[in-house]
């Protein structure tokens, strides 16, 4: 079952175990092929007189990065189709009635299609899509076979579908469609039905198991809360509750967060998303590729009309393999993906939807800069009190993100090359671990 905040998820004792070393590796948009990550880890040593010598230029102190054992699979699975060629016969006529038997009348489609206002993806298409879009999803709600829809190629028909899968993360019972098409060019028409993995009795007996894991965490959330406060709460909880394990059974839809409390990066986005959506956060699922090839699944978000990516599953801890014991990030969690900018995940992610998805630029909710771990120069000041806050609650860890790279040079000049960290450690302090990350200027000590 899904951890606490207790410690249980080890962090490689001289790295941040962040998203951005993920299983999936980094990649460079830019470039044609995957980059290596351009993070580094190490120990700087002080002796007893004094620190140790500054390491030689171009390389760090105590330097060892590129030791780690990273995942190879991130376990997304992308939904399936298929055509049946074997077609029933079955007259037009029967077909309507089989489609109003299920609910799928007029005046409810167009019910249904305003309520469908604000899913991100639904907002994207042009009306004859959007009824599409609404047949679709009233099929699978009701578990329907063969049901008339309004497609007119099947194209169409997979972009449609997929832009349903994205947007309704509480549609778990399924892993795929199929099709039949009738007729030839303009007397075209299509049937539909869902690859469904569960029963509507199975369904039912379900649900109640969700709406208790929604209730408990929704019972912790502040009153009053924001969006941001909203966005950063379902982000700990599902990391603080979930293991990521490739072997998880429903792994690719909610049910292996809520009741099992074990995923991979499809669950976790479908779980963020499912509680988010509940929150009046708007909220989709994300899918695309890392630099291995590897797809995966990740979140866009809205906080205070402003667009933001969310990626979970790399702020759990426990999604690289190998940790050291010893050392733990505070509550076991990662925030360097928590509210970033397109720019910051080209980095590592490469987005690979059905429709087009925004441009990012926003900061004001990034963790870091909400938090108040963000530098804007060289700044003792800042520092100091970052590193006294840390002490005073008992932790051992610092991490902040720097404004700019000239920024970020520069203070690894000022705290690894010639040591200024020590200046901030408590009296007595020889050595301190680091990580750095030199694409999302990024800097973490333990001590």
């Amino acid at each position: 079952m899904g951890k606490e905040t207790n410690g249980r998820k080890a962090l490689l004792s001289a790295v941040l175990i962040v998203s951005m070393l993920s299983a999936c590796g980094r990649t460079k948009v830019a470039d044609a092929d995957a980059q290596a990550p351009r993070v580094s880890k190490g120990t700087i040593e002080a002796s007893d007189i004094g620190l140790a010598e500054t390491p030689a230029q171009g390389e760090e102190a105590g330097s060892t990065a590129g030791a780690y054992t990273l995942p190879q699979k991130t376990g997304y699975e992308a939904p399936t189709s298929t055509e049946n060629r074997t077609i029933v016969r079955s007259s037009r006529v029967d077909l309507e009635k089989a489609r109003i038997s299920i609910g799928i009348t007029e005046t409810e489609l167009k019910k249904r299609m305003r309520e469908q206002a604000g899913n991100y993806f639904f907002d994207l298409m042009e009306a004859d899509q959007q009824l599409l879009y609404t047949e679709i999803l009233m099929v699978l709600e009701k578990h329907g076979e063969n049901i008339l829809i309004s497609a007119k190629d099947a194209d169409t028909l997979k972009k449609v579908f997929l832009c349903v899968f994205q947007d309704h993360p509480e549609i778990y019972w399924i892993d795929g469609y199929g099709y039949s098409r009738y007729g030839s060019g303009d007397n075209c028409y299509f049937t539909f039905s869902g690859k469904y993995t569960y029963s509507k009795e199975q369904c039912d007996a379900y649900q109640p198991m969700i709406d208790a894991f929604v209730s408990k965490c929704e019972s912790g959330l502040p009153q009053g809360a924001r969006d941001y406060e909203k966005v950063k709460y379902v982000y700990e909880y599902i990391i603080q509750k979930t293991d990521y394990d490739l072997t998880a059974r429903d792994n690719q839809n909610i049910l292996s967060v809520f009741l099992y409390g074990e995923s991979v990066c499809q669950g976790y986005a479908k779980a963020v998303q499912y509680l988010l959506k509940g929150m009046n956060v708007p909220c989709t699922m994300v899918v695309g590729k890392v630099n291995n090839g590897e797809g995966h699944a990740w979140n866009l978000v809205n906080v205070d009309g402003s667009y933001y990516y969310v990626d979970a599953t790399w702020g759990d801890a426990g999604y690289i393999s190998n940790a050291d014991e010893g050392d733990t990030l505070p509550n076991g969690v990662s925030y360097h993906f928590l509210n970033v900018t397109t720019e910051e995940m080209n980095h590592t992610h490469t987005l690979d939807n059905v429709m087009p998805m925004p441009y990012c630029i926003a900061t004001d909710a990034n963790y870091y800069v909400r938090e108040g771990d963000y530098v804007i120069g060289y700044q003792p000041s800042k520092l100091q009190k970052l590193f006294e806050e840390a002490m005073s609650a008992g932790e051992k860890y610092v991490s902040f993100k720097c404004s700019s790279e000239a920024v970020y040079n520069l203070c690894v000049t000022k705290l690894l090359e010639k040591q200024e960290v020590f200046d901030y450690l408590p009296a007595g302090a020889k050595s301190v671990d680091y990580f750095t990350d030199e694409d999302l200027y990024i800097i973490s000590f333990w001590f």
